[in-house]
């Protein structure tokens, strides 16, 4: 009988310590507090950072003119943009190639780019549920219908992905409906399921919303495929052997929006949503996080003119910001976070972001990560036309002033119709 109680105590000791040091793992973890710091604004100048800034202007093609940008993908030779509705392929200098497909319904056509990533001589095509596979060269490969449609089922689905090598795809799992049992999947070039990641955020939604729960960021840093989920307080990696590791969580506090807020009808989540604010992007340096936060009615800074807008069905809407996304910096080394302060004005490249001290230029707000010390941020030529005319350009005190002059060249040679530059900064290493 002692024996046995001997060994009770001893399993249970063995427990409480497998606890005591999973919840130690689990608290050491790094917190960033971002609803302790919202207003903690400050003036951070680019300089702090970087002297290295380059525009790209993307050439134009009468045939294949750009829209709104969705995304951009770098590789050595290559920058693919994907404007919804075509894939252009450019040099790094910003060339244009050619375009990768055509959107239509043939052999090879595509109908609505969704997502899209070149790796090595390959480029995919996500359109919808389908996988498209072309060469740089232009020529088509194949196409894989319902890549990335799972069990047949028109709410299970990914729609952002990262290509990890030549087999395999590292995709985020929307969850419209609220109970949709995985967040991400690992996957093979064929679409099957190599490995599924469990989702902890579970609730009901009684008719699916997939404008919000489609989003999720993706990225490579170090050699690691980082992940965070618009929804998530947490900031994932990719380990070797393929398992998601929490790296940063992100403290809202009362400014974080309750799972059950989720549930609501389209209506009422659409007007509650302001309330709150949401991380839809980090990106890193060795030293620093770049955090991008939807304040929404916290934003501290409005457009100077309101601006009427025309949307469909004679509906007129009374713009008030340029934007209400704040840059959140975090120190990795002193784990302290500050804000770029915003500034009320008319000129969008000047309301939010690092303050541009190096050439006067637009405040940097990066899109995405190039690489571990290079970020991108694509700007419309029309707005760039406006900030050199405007007194933010005139009047910024600079390190570099020969570098606003050819900004101010390269400005001049644009038409409001061209297509959007790239401004491209390259940090500081350790």
């Amino acid at each position: 009988m002692r024996f046995i109680l001997k060994i009770i105590v001893i399993s249970v000791l063995l427990m409480l310590s497998t606890n005591i040091k999973g919840q130690k793992k689990l608290n050491s973890l790094p917190q960033i507090n971002i609803g302790a710091n919202v207003n903690n604004m400050q003036k951070i100048f680019l300089s702090q950072f970087t002297d290295k800034v380059k525009y790209l202007p993307l050439e134009f093609s009468q045939d294949n003119p750009i829209g709104v940008i969705k995304s951009i993908t770098f590789s050595k030779k290559y920058i693919l943009i994907n404007d919804i509705k075509t894939c252009l392929l450019y040099d790094t200098e910003g060339h244009f190639i050619r375009c990768i497909g055509k959107n239509g319904r043939g052999p090879g056509e595509y109908q609505f780019l969704t997502c899209s990533g070149i790796y090595k001589d390959r480029i995919y095509i996500q359109s919808i549920f389908d996988l498209f596979e072309y060469k740089t060269d232009g020529s088509f490969v194949r196409k894989i219908k319902n890549r990335f449609m799972f069990n047949n089922s028109t709410y299970q689905y990914t729609r952002n992905w990262i290509i990890i090598n030549d087999s395999l795809f590292f995709s985020h799992m929307p969850n419209p409906t609220g109970n949709i049992q995985y967040k991400a999947l690992l996957t093979n070039n064929d679409g099957e399921i190599i490995k599924p990641f469990k989702n902890h955020i579970l609730f009901h939604r009684g008719k699916a919303i997939t404008i919000s729960d489609d989003n999720a960021h993706i990225y490579q840093f170090d050699k690691m495929i980082y992940f965070k989920e618009y929804y998530n307080d947490t900031l994932f990696y990719l380990d070797s052997q393929y398992n998601l590791i929490p790296k940063y969580v992100f403290n809202l506090g009362k400014y974080k929006e309750p799972v059950s807020g989720r549930e609501k009808p389209v209506a009422e989540w659409g007007k509650s949503q302001p309330n709150f604010i949401f991380i839809p992007n980090v990106f890193q340096t060795d030293k620093y996080l770049f955090i991008k936060c939807q304040f929404g009615d916290h934003f501290p800074a409005k457009r100077l003119t309101s601006e009427k807008v025309n949307l469909p069905n004679e509906i007129v809407y009374t713009k008030l910001y340029n934007t209400t996304y704040a840059l959140g910096i975090f120190n990795k080394q002193t784990k302290t976070i500050s804000f770029c302060e915003p500034t009320s004005t008319d000129n969008p490249l000047f309301t939010s972001g690092i303050y541009n001290d190096i050439d006067a230029g637009p405040r940097f707000f990066p899109d995405m990560q190039v690489n571990d010390s290079t970020m991108v941020m694509w700007i419309k030529p029309s707005d760039l036309i406006k900030h050199i005319k405007n007194i933010d350009f005139r009047n910024i005190v600079l390190k570099y002033p020969e570098k606003k002059k050819h900004l101010e060249e390269l400005a001049n040679k644009l038409n409001e119709l061209d297509n959007p530059v790239l401004m491209v900064v390259t940090f500081k290493n350790r």
